[in-house]
């Protein structure tokens, strides 16, 4: 294939892909947008049918208010006071008077019957009762809803009258003449769908589905014609009862089509006309030319002639910068082969004043082991001069012991790999010493030659022994590292031990204690006032120390759990420990500030152990102040980020600040201060574990801040 026919087969196939590509986006994009704001108009005007629905219960509300003086003149007996033509002008089909436990006391329909017969069985008759009832839990307020009664929807009101326990309920039925009344305020076509508890079609099992996904106005595509839109209506127990569903026509989804097509159609027809210009064009001014170019090309490189140069055209165009390109990389080729003749002559400089040894030994025929060239490091290395060093064979400046093995790396580098080995050499005057050779295969006029570079390695093998020595101090003291290492995990072992019996074995007497005293005080109402005391000590005793128990074994496992770093937002749990105080203690009132979004790495339940621990201490010390105030946020400083919670309460005096995080050591008295004494000891143990530190700044009356880091 020429190159013309590639360039056309190019420009044809380019231009498909991107009609292909263009059409498919247009049909995933475009129609796609299209149909999404079908979707969105068809949302609103079921909307609009909504909100129409809904403003009926405004209007039964104001019939409601309307009819209830008619019925309060006449001492609520009966609603044949009220005019027919009266519910008819305001769209109500059914009046009921209901006692506030279900009891009807009058009723009124349209059509001038009686409640028994727009009711037509003994179950709605329930259902309106049921209402009546419902609207007990809004005694002052309106009820309004829908209900299905038997299969008609009804839209009703109840309110109450005032000073009495009498209801008012004022219904409109959803029946024909009210979706046509609707229909025609709205102009679209309106069905209602009751939704059944047992079976539902499929397009009203998808709609309830869409309710439940939370979209308030689900719509659907029936077919490539007709798009249905949806809003459910939920009765006063706030059940689903009824779908309203309008059916348009997809006049949206159809325009965009056609204008998709249309648009498609006009880039069809450009981009043809563009491939059959851009095809003339390029036949007649490129690949003529480049013709001409390449046949030139072919006869410098058939005869090798690189100073011979290219015609350059007059037209100032991509062509002519190939030509001169060409041009200029004859010249660098002619300068190339100048530079490589100096190149040659710096490498054979190289080699003879490189200050490791270079050695060339042959590997066939006579020349097998002789030493065929190698540069003056070489021959002062092994104490000769130059030429007597190349009337020299490798073995002979090899030590006995490094002959046992250089045959296996001739043969390896004979096999085309390079070798890297250490061997032993001796001088001129017999005195050995150790070199690292790196050795390959070379061929010079189609014969093989080993390439070897020697470094004289007397020094690194001192350092190495001297490295051993080092190397066996390192392994006695990682011998003695794990001794302790055995020596702690023993030492756990023990804790645990001793966390069992202090669980189990010490907390049996403990309760016993506990036991016996209960039942002394229960049992025995004539004990002596101080012989009840006594007991009553003991008890309280053995129930704090229980609690104490409760809280090393607590402290214990911190010590021991897992750490599993995830990113931690501080400020969040400060402000869900705060409320959860609010709650516990509604009459004080807390100032407290905290800054948002504090978000560190670390272990999400331990550090909220720390945070619960540090505010409820500024909370509980905070208790005496009406103005108590508490604060979490984090400060810059020279060694990273200080996170803190300050309160304004009792404080401590700093020369105590040493007992702080000491189990069971407290700076307040038990009965002023409640608690354990072990809650900032295991704050701590949590901070150490995370890498940090933690701190406390106070003054007594004046509060106290602590202060964290974390790793």
């Amino acid at each position: 294939m020429t190159l013309s026919q590639r360039t056309i087969l190019i420009i044809v196939s380019t231009f498909i892909a991107l009609f292909f590509i263009l059409g498919v986006s247009s049909d995933l994009i475009l129609l796609k947008s299209f149909a999404t704001l079908e979707r969105v108009v068809v949302a609103d005007n079921i909307q609009i049918v909504r909100n129409e629905i809904e403003e009926s219960y405004d209007e039964l509300l104001a019939a409601s208010l309307q009819f209830r003086p008619i019925v309060s003149a006449h001492r609520y007996a009966s609603l044949s006071r009220i005019p027919l033509t009266t519910l008819q002008s305001n769209h109500v089909d059914l009046v009921i008077c209901f006692s506030r436990s279900g009891q009807v006391m009058s009723s009124l329909a349209a059509a001038g019957d009686l409640l028994k017969r727009s009711v037509e069985s003994a179950r709605q008759f329930a259902q309106l009762t049921d209402i009546a009832l419902l609207s007990q839990k809004t005694p002052d307020y309106p009820l309004s809803g829908l209900i299905i009664l038997g299969d008609k929807p009804l839209q009703l009101v109840i309110t109450p009258f005032p000073d009495t326990d009498l209801l008012l309920m004022v219904g409109r039925y959803l029946d024909r003449n009210e979706i046509n009344r609707i229909t025609a305020l709205t102009e679209f076509v309106l069905e209602l769908v009751p939704v059944s508890t047992e079976r539902n079609s499929p397009a009203i099992s998808a709609a309830l589905a869409a309710v439940t996904r939370s979209e308030e106005n689900p719509v659907q595509v029936v077919d490539e014609d007709t798009v249905v839109g949806y809003t459910l209506f939920k009765d006063v127990f706030d059940r689903p009862a009824l779908f309203a569903k309008i059916t348009e026509e997809r006049l949206l989804y159809k325009q965009g089509k056609a204008s998709i097509m249309y648009i498609l159609s006009a880039l069809f027809i450009t981009g043809g006309v563009f491939c059959c210009v851009m095809l003339f064009f390029i036949r007649g001014a490129i690949l003529s030319r480049l013709a001409t170019l390449t046949q030139r090309v072919f006869q410098i490189t058939t005869h090798g002639d690189i100073s011979a140069r290219l015609p350059v055209s007059e037209h100032q165009d991509e062509l002519k910068d190939l030509a001169v390109s060409i041009n200029s990389m004859l010249e660098s080729l002619e300068k190339a082969e100048h530079i490589v003749r100096e190149s040659e002559e710096r490498y054979r400089l190289l080699f003879e004043r490189a200050p490791d040894a270079i050695l060339i030994i042959g590997m066939e025929d006579d020349e097998a082991g002789r030493i065929v060239a190698a540069n003056q490091a070489a021959a002062e290395q092994h104490g000769y001069t130059l030429d007597e060093f190349l009337r020299l064979r490798i073995y002979d400046v090899n030590t006995a012991e490094s002959n046992a093995i250089t045959g296996g790396i001739f043969a390896t580098v004979a096999s085309g790999e390079w070798v890297t080995a250490e061997v032993w050499h001796q001088k001129k005057d017999g005195t050995q010493f150790p070199i690292e050779i790196h050795a390959g295969l070379i061929k010079i006029d189609g014969k093989k030659y080993t390439l070897g570079f020697d470094r004289d390695i007397t020094q690194r093998k001192i350092t190495e022994e001297m490295n051993h020595m080092h190397l066996q101090q390192v392994r006695h003291l990682n011998d003695e590292l794990n001794r302790n290492a055995n020596e702690l995990a023993a030492a756990n072992n023990e804790l645990e031990a001793f966390n069992y019996s202090v669980s189990h074995d010490m907390r049996g007497p403990l309760t016993r204690i506990s036991g016996y005293c209960q039942l002394l005080l229960d049992a025995d109402s004539h004990l002596e006032p101080g012989v009840r005391e006594y007991i009553s000590r003991i008890y309280e005793s053995e129930v704090w120390l229980n609690e104490m128990i409760d809280a090393l074994l607590y402290m214990a496992q911190l010590t021991r759990v897992e750490i599993v770093p995830e990113s931690v937002n501080l400020s969040i749990f400060a402000e869900e420990i705060l409320k959860e105080l609010s709650l516990e203690c509604p009459e004080r009132t807390v100032r407290t500030r905290i800054e948002p979004d504090i978000v560190v790495s670390g272990d999400s339940r331990l550090l909220k152990i720390v945070m619960i621990n540090l505010l409820n201490n500024a909370w509980k010390y905070s208790s005496g102040k009406c103005d108590a105030a508490i604060e979490f946020g984090v400060v810059q400083s020279e060694s990273g980020l200080k996170y803190y919670i300050r309160d304004n309460g009792a404080g401590f005096d700093m020369k105590d600040a040493g007992k702080l995080f000491r189990v069971f050591k407290r700076l307040h008295n038990s009965s002023q201060f409640a608690g354990t004494g072990i809650g900032l000891a295991t704050v701590q143990r949590i901070i150490f574990r995370h890498g940090g530190r933690i701190w406390a700044e106070a003054e007594p009356g004046n509060g106290a801040t602590f202060f964290f880091t974390l790793s």
